[in-house]
């Protein structure tokens, strides 16, 4: 697992928490706690403090620090930098509706709403606790939260950002505008990209904060992994949502390739083509209106596949070999020397993963082998301890520079520097075709996302739509069934 995320790995792991049955508002707390016991350990003096607290999750935080410190006897000033209404992020309205009763009772509280620059003033407090945004900007900053950094900087006050200071972009550390200048910066859970990045006068001495975020939060994929997955552009054209190539079929599996392509559509991506023998294209186009079938000569898979191979390798963004093929020994010269020649994200699966030599495998590629596939591949026996698992992945991956998605109860998916756990999916899933409905969904994930997410994020789909099948139909279900759900 990494030691630093980006701000949607971030939110992702907080997502997958909560899908881990522990609530967000728990983590608030835990974050609101922390920094408040790192400014009562640290700053034992200074009891003034000021908080300018935003209006999404990192305002929420500054809610919570603001209850605690008023337990350690601080006499604390909370400027909301919005109209209340405008707090659109549940455990922080929560949050807020606590602490505005608060106001009414604890005489060491002053509560200010502020919605105009002109109400922005200097402060000269001990410390300034600075929870106004949490994510990237894009831009110039608005009031009044742009006066409000300015009234921070300016300050004589010592200056705490929560997670990121505010104003600066978190996944790169670049500040468009402006942004508070931290003489401390507490982050939540692990670094940050943005942080490590950022010019050092920003960030000031930054310190990580456990919140009691689980290791199964980051290292199972989950619901939060979901956010990676972007949505189509409302100004996209024909194309620019994905475009895929699916090489395989033989006469006695044209079904293989159908499974895969449907499941590809399924993501939403917007082309699929499919290079196939004449002797099952005419069957695959029938099928689906949709696939772009391209018809070569033979029953089987051949070298003379491989002109249309180059034709259409340049019309898509990711390419997918081995559905239903066939092991003869034309079919492998075909797929090594599609191996040798892309660059493009390449999904290897069934039957390709019998032809080919590890010695193929290079960054661009995604092998997606069953323990059986796995020791005719690797030549490497699946131990039956996960941990011993995970090892023996991670190392063949750093290797062979390949990603490796190893199906089973728990798949384990390793890329060069990291590694995921699915544990979705159950035991119907058996059934001929779950594998290539798989490859298909990977393959397009791969359109938009690095090959390690599409791998991960496709196990934990398929997973997680044939346990929905499971409870509607039990374990008497179909591949047809799965691809409803899909």
């Amino acid at each position: 697992m990494k030691d630093v995320l980006t701000p949607i790995e971030m939110r992702a792991t907080d997502k997958n928490t909560e899908y881990n049955h522990i609530p967000t508002i728990v983590l608030m707390e835990n974050a609101g706690s922390k920094i408040s016991d790192y400014i009562v350990s640290n700053y034992p003096e200074k009891k003034k403090v000021s908080i300018y607290s935003g209006t999404g999750g990192n305002g929420g935080d500054g809610f919570v620090i603001a209850r605690h410190l008023l337990n350690h006897g601080y006499k604390v000033r909370l400027f909301l930098l919005s109209k209340p209404e405008n707090i659109k992020n549940g455990d922080s309205r929560l949050n807020f509706e606590s602490i505005s009763v608060i106001d009414q009772t604890d005489k060491n509280l002053r509560l200010s709403v502020i919605t105009d620059s002109s109400q922005v003033a200097p402060d000269n407090s001990d410390i300034i606790v600075d929870a106004i945004l949490g994510t990237g900007v894009n831009g110039k900053l608005r009031e009044p939260i742009s006066s409000a950094i300015d009234t921070i900087n300016y300050s004589p006050a010592i200056v705490i950002s929560v997670d990121v200071p505010s104003g600066m972009n978190p996944e790169n550390g670049a500040v468009m505008d402006k942004s508070v200048v931290a003489h401390e910066t507490l982050t939540l859970h692990k670094m940050k990209t943005g942080l490590e990045k950022a010019q050092q006068s920003y960030v000031g001495k930054i310190t990580v904060l456990d919140i009691g975020i689980p290791r199964v939060s980051e290292e199972y994929v989950g619901q939060g992994d979901l956010l990676k997955i972007g949505l189509p552009d409302k100004c996209s054209h024909k194309g620019d949502n994905g475009s895929v190539l699916i090489i395989g079929s033989n006469p006695d599996y044209i079904g293989a390739v159908i499974f895969a392509a449907e499941a590809a559509l399924s993501q939403g991506i917007d082309l699929v083509f499919i290079i196939a023998p004449e002797s099952s294209a005419d069957i695959i186009k029938e099928y689906n209106p949709e696939f772009i079938v391209r018809s070569v000569p033979g029953k089987v898979l051949s070298m003379d596949a491989y002109d249309a191979f180059l034709d259409l390798e340049k019309r898509v963004d990711a390419i997918l070999i081995g559905s239903g093929s066939g092991l003869m020994e034309e079919t492998s010269d075909l797929f090594n020397e599609i191996i040798s020649t892309t660059k493009k994200p390449l999904v290897i699966d069934a039957d390709a993963l019998k032809l080919i030599s590890p010695d193929m495998l290079t960054e661009n590629v995604l092998v997606t082998p069953h323990a059986y596939e796995f020791k005719q591949l690797f030549d490497e026996e699946v131990p039956d301890k996960l941990e011993d698992k995970i090892e023996l992945l991670r190392k063949l991956s750093e290797e062979y520079n390949c990603q490796i998605l190893l199906k089973g109860v728990i798949d384990v998916i390793t890329s060069r520097d990291d590694y995921k756990l699915n544990r979705t999916g159950n035991q119907g899933m058996t059934i001929g075709g779950t594998g290539d409905l798989l490859a298909g969904i990977a393959v397009a994930l791969a359109t938009k996302n690095t090959l390690f997410e599409a791998a991960y994020l496709s196990s934990f789909i398929l997973g997680q739509t044939a346990d929905k099948v499971l409870e509607e139909k039990g374990f008497n279900y179909r591949i047809k069934d799965i691809l409803k759900k899909l």
